[in-house]
């Protein structure tokens, strides 16, 4: 998890000082017993408190909800809002995981079926992160190239996918997209237009 989201929430606190260590808070997650020990700062505490009765049990070795701690979900729907300048973003259509290649591989599972020409087809941008062609193979779905713009700082060119997914309507049924932004391997940022 990105330490500046799980830090960035204050508890609606004012007095709270910004908690310098994720390590502390996982500690005293971990083993909510050191939640009376004076050696940890209190909103590291407070911050232990909230996902702890988030939990069932109390405990993060409990079983959660699929999509994961709901408090955890909010904060993360926060930050997007905060990044994205204010665009509204559900805590109920995020996903929490245990890394991006299982999530990555968890939606494309969720997105795979046909045979033949009803096959999946997922549109992958040139160059990729190889995970996603690696997965694609392994789940029998096709993999729809789109190259990037070299020329305009590895952008999307809209001509470029409608190439692609035209292309690929003759021989599988395209059904997503994968705009990995910022790009990897290529770094840039894709903009909104």
């Amino acid at each position: 998890m990105n330490q500046d989201l799980l830090l960035s929430h204050q508890l609606n606190v004012p007095e709270s000082k910004i908690c310098v260590s994720l390590p502390q808070v996982l500690a005293l997650c971990a083993y909510p017993d050191l939640l009376d020990d004076d050696k940890f700062p209190e909103d590291a505490k407070q911050r232990a408190r909230r996902i702890l009765d988030a939990c069932g049990g109390h405990s993060i070795g409990a079983y959660s909800s699929s999509q994961g701690i709901e408090c955890i979900r909010q904060d993360v729907a926060r930050y997007i809002e905060k990044r994205d300048g204010g665009i509204s973003s559900d805590p109920d259509n995020i996903y929490l995981a245990t890394g991006a290649s299982d999530a990555i591989v968890t939606m494309l599972k969720l997105l795979v079926c046909g045979e033949g020409r009803g096959r999946t087809g997922v549109m992958i941008s040139i160059p990729q992160y190889p995970l996603y062609s690696a997965a694609l193979a392994d789940l029998a779905a096709v993999q729809i190239n789109y190259y990037l713009d070299e020329d305009k700082c590895w952008s999307l060119d809209i001509a470029e996918l409608r190439r692609a997914v035209t292309a690929a309507r003759q021989h599988c049924n395209p059904r997503a997209i994968c705009i990995i932004n910022p790009g990897n391997p290529t770094g840039p940022e894709q903009t909104v237009h």
